[in-house]
């Protein structure tokens, strides 16, 4: 209480504080031993025929041969390295709206649905980036493809509807099997609008296994910018801020023609 009351005093958010501090600290042990990049820097840098060439048996072969505990301790510091810091809503509609005995089982069950979720997203993802490497050859150019891919999905309508869907807060029960449920369903459905909303940026970084963690950094920045408030950066946002910024000028033409006299107004 000492600690956050001098937070809230030097006009810092604790909670966001404490989000950050994770999320530098798993960057750091990213930093420190990162083997599942390390994985997949080898795998692009081979050669990319037999991808083409085996097909689905060429992925088998690697995912049975990948150590799964390593590549799940993998995905899940990136993780909460670059989403953690974006959590801080879904945390707090889960404090306030659990018994104070129940809290921190909520959000574990939170956790699980919202990880298990993006496990399962990084699989594909995975597949993706080692299609793109292999296919262009290089892993600038697939990195470059990853961003042109972001750009198109971030100024796109429906990236727009996800990200609303990210923002709702469902109800949760207090009492019963109900009590656990709620909570995993919450991480889930937040899990599959998060995938549906940051899934070409979490691309690039894979695509850049020599510059991923810069990478990670900067999209970690922007998704905790997003969530901050309401407001996205999608193509609906931008076109409303330019309807907003030609109604001034709308309006008063319209109340200039309404007071103007009626034999100065112009004729059709």
């Amino acid at each position: 209480m000492v600690v956050s009351t001098r937070f809230r005093e030097a006009g810092l958010d604790p909670l966001a504080c404490a989000l950050w501090s994770i999320s530098l600290v798993a960057f750091g042990v990213i930093a420190l031993s990162d083997n599942v990049h390390a994985e997949l820097m080898l795998l692009c840098r081979s050669d990319p025929g037999p991808l083409f060439a085996e097909g689905l048996s060429y992925l088998h072969f690697y995912y049975s041969t990948l150590d799964l505990a390593a590549f799940a301790v993998g995905v899940t510091l990136m993780l909460v390295a670059m989403m953690t810091p974006a959590l801080a809503g879904p945390l707090l509609h889960l404090w306030f709206r659990s018994l104070s005995r129940h809290r921190w089982r909520a959000i574990t069950l939170f956790f699980l649905g919202y990880l298990g979720v993006w496990l399962a997203a990084c699989v594909l993802l995975f597949v993706i980036a080692l299609l793109l490497v292999s296919l262009t050859g290089s892993e600038p150019v697939a990195g470059a493809v990853a961003v042109l891919g972001w750009l198109i999905w971030q100024l796109s309508t429906v990236r727009s509807r996800c990200l609303a869907r990210c923002h709702q807060r469902p109800r949760l029960s207090v009492f019963g099997m109900a009590a656990l449920v709620d909570p995993l369903c919450f991480g889930a459905t937040h899990g599959f609008w998060c995938v549906t909303t940051c899934w070409a940026l979490m691309l690039i970084p894979l695509c850049l296994p020599f510059a991923h963690l810069p990478v990670m950094l900067g999209g970690a920045v922007l998704i905790a910018y997003e969530r901050a408030g309401a407001n996205g950066l999608g193509f609906s946002r931008v076109k409303g801020a330019i309807r907003r910024g030609l109604a001034p000028r709308s309006t008063t033409i319209r109340q200039r023609l309404a007071a103007a006299p009626a034999n100065s107004r112009p004729r059709p």
